[in-house]
């Protein structure tokens, strides 16, 4: 049962099953012993946790972000639902693998078919320079290529789950060549190559833990964010396969302004017909998730208040 379908019970329900620990903290409470204060999570749905009387061994089980097999009764607190936790077990691994995609913490799609497209975009690349480029990035470069095929497109907002980062990037790339086969104005080698080098930087931006979850940001993630990672991490390439100055200066520019403007992180606005479109198609691909992701948290008919768009989001009754 997820955990979407779980609040709608009444306090006392019985509650067994699988989920993510997405924060975890022991306190002491007023009667001096210790108690475990948790926010339990799903794809669905994130509900706040108390285990009472936590021992330490029960304690050690409780990593934040792990996964744990639960068993606790659904309680309310005004008028908002949480859990009261009686016990935690460690899933065995067959479990784990079969959780992460029902916790909604690996893409939809199987990543090995992704891998399959992202190198079927790549062979379309008709430049042999920038063809040569994405090979370097994304194939000769083994140890970069197997974390990119895993890694989250997002700590918490878009994407954010295990393949994350190559479900967005082939979704901006998808979009991208759909544009191209509509208007023959727009450089198709160009705009394919920036939607798939965009986000490289996301890869030394954010922390992974054991599962490939994003759990923050790197040290060098927070002093300089994907944007500067990737250029520099762009540059180097450009450098190593001998690409034309022209292509990559236009590439790096679509990677400095595909945020759109100086408020949204960009250090340029878009000067390239090419940068414009990868701007808009990006956040389209993000705004796509969030907006499924926040509507599937509402009941049909309903209303969810999303705070990552800030904003209330309807889902429609007929679906």
């Amino acid at each position: 049962m997820t955990l979407g379908e779980l609040v709608k019970n009444p306090k006392g329900f019985k509650v067994v099953g699988i989920y993510r620990i997405s924060r975890f903290e022991v306190k002491t409470a007023r009667n001096g012993k210790s108690y475990g204060d948790c926010l339990i999570s799903d794809h669905s749905f994130e509900v706040p946790a108390k285990y009472w009387d936590i021992s330490g061994d029960s304690a050690i089980l409780f990593q934040q972000n792990g996964i744990l097999r639960l068993e606790a009764m659904l309680d309310y607190f005004k008028d908002s639902p949480q859990l009261t936790i009686v016990g935690g077990y460690l899933p065995s691994p067959v479990e784990i693998d079969q959780s992460l995609q029902s916790l909604g913490m690996m893409a939809p799609r199987k990543i090995d078919d992704m891998v399959s497209e992202l190198t079927a975009i790549i062979t379309s690349i008709k430049q042999e320079g920038l063809r040569g480029l994405l090979v370097a990035i994304f194939d000769t470069d083994k140890p970069f290529a197997e974390k990119f095929k895993r890694h989250p497109g997002a700590v918490k907002n878009h994407h954010a789950y295990i393949g994350g980062l190559l479900a967005h990037t082939l979704e901006v790339a998808a979009a991208a060549l759909d544009h191209c086969n509509r208007n023959d104005k727009i450089n198709r080698d160009i705009l394919l190559a920036a939607a798939l080098v965009h986000d490289i930087g996301k890869v030394r931006e954010i922390e992974v833990d054991v599962f490939g979850m994003g759990i923050g940001f790197t040290r060098e993630g927070k002093l300089l964010r994907h944007i500067s990672l990737g250029m520099e991490m762009l540059d180097h390439a450009c450098q190593e396969v001998g690409l034309a100055p022209e292509l990559g200066l236009m590439l790096k520019h679509c990677i400095l302004s595909h945020h759109g403007q100086a408020e949204w992180g960009s250090p340029v606005e878009p000067m390239l017909l090419e940068a414009e479109l990868l701007h808009y198609l990006d956040n389209l691909s993000a705004k796509t998730e969030q907006f499924s992701r926040e509507a599937g948290r509402a009941e049909p008919g309903g209303f969810n208040r999303s705070a990552t768009l800030r904003r209330d989001v309807y889902r429609p009754s007929l679906e």
